[in-house]
């Protein structure tokens, strides 16, 4: 019998860094991403944790639906609240009676970290990570939590997006943009990146069965960035 040699990729673990903040894990999301997670949050949540709220993309956008945002991370900007490491600290009682729900899109490269901290404060939370079939999310599953799956891929801002415009549309010697709020969508939706595809994994949303589908075209991804 003729043998077969079958060729396998090399299985990558992400290194876990929860105190310093890798460039993989900078990656913003989209407003229309949040679009999608807004009617499954469930009926009284009026404040919400931004556990990782970065340059406060998803703050922004639940802002826009009359939440208000509690907002920490562990880089120091205007959008946070407080400078707080989520694997490693803990919120006081008093503290989380004031909050309804965490929402984030947590670093990829300590996510499953995230998720079993969520746990512990045992209220309703969603993270948007990679959608996949993996030991960790079958365990989450099994323990309660719920997946919303959008139909096509979530295109990520990539931390280099205005480099990347610049360039890719020789823009340099025109001066080109500066911020990222001043790049057109249409721009930012061809220079995003969706190398997987997403979903957002919620706990207590009470969605009623373990996969929920929401359409996701291409003319939102564009014009909602």
């Amino acid at each position: 019998m003729e043998e077969y040699k079958l060729r396998t990729k090399p299985i990558t673990v992400a290194r876990k860094v929860p105190l310093e903040q890798q460039i993989r894990d900078t990656f913003q999301t989209p407003s229309y991403a949040i679009d999608l997670l807004i009617p499954f949050i469930p009926g009284g949540v009026k404040v919400i944790w931004e556990c990782a709220c970065g340059n406060g993309k998803i703050v922004k956008s639940l802002e826009n639906f009359g939440f208000s945002c509690y907002t920490t991370d562990i880089i120091s900007n205007d959008f946070v609240d407080r400078n707080f490491n989520f694997i490693t600290e803990h919120l006081e009682f008093d503290e989380l009676d004031a909050i309804d729900c965490i929402i984030t899109n947590p670093p990829f490269s300590i996510k499953d970290l995230f998720i079993e901290k969520a746990f512990e404060y045992n209220i309703p939370f969603a993270f948007l990570i990679n959608a996949d079939y993996s030991g960790k999310t079958i365990d989450w599953i099994k323990r309660g939590c719920e997946k919303i799956v959008p139909t096509s891929r979530i295109a990520y801002i990539t931390p280099n997006i205005v480099k990347r415009v610049n360039d890719g549309e020789d823009l340099v010697d025109m001066g080109g943009y500066d911020r990222i709020e001043e790049i057109p969508s249409v721009l930012l939706y061809k220079y995003s990146s969706a190398q997987f595809h997403s979903m957002w994994l919620t706990y207590k949303f009470n969605l009623g069965k373990t996969e929920t589908f929401v359409d996701l075209s291409v003319k939102e991804r564009k014009s909602n960035i």
